[in-house]
């Protein structure tokens, strides 16, 4: 499933990011989970992200990096596969 990385918040810990969904399905994410090639903890939540048209964005999610060490790896505007390792 790919993503494309559209916000990455650097100053908190753990390090997280918005990306969106750009294939249409459905995915799960366990602790073998890989965005990028970077692992990334077993959690998943859908931020409060609007469309142009003021509704909810389905597309949109919040992962959360398993290190901030792989940060380097990830960058704005980068497609990323959503993978199991």
């Amino acid at each position: 499933m790919k993503f494309r990385i559209e916000h990455i918040f650097q100053q908190q810990r753990p390090v997280s990011l918005f990306a969106r969904q750009l294939e249409p399905g459905e995915f799960a994410i366990s602790e073998r989970s890989r965005l990028g090639g970077v692992p990334i903890q077993p959690y998943l939540s859908q931020p409060r992200a609007l469309t142009t048209d003021g509704q909810p964005d389905m597309t949109v999610f919040t992962f959360v990096l398993a290190t901030a060490n792989d940060l380097p790896r990830l960058q704005v505007g980068q497609d990323a596969e959503l993978e199991e390792a």
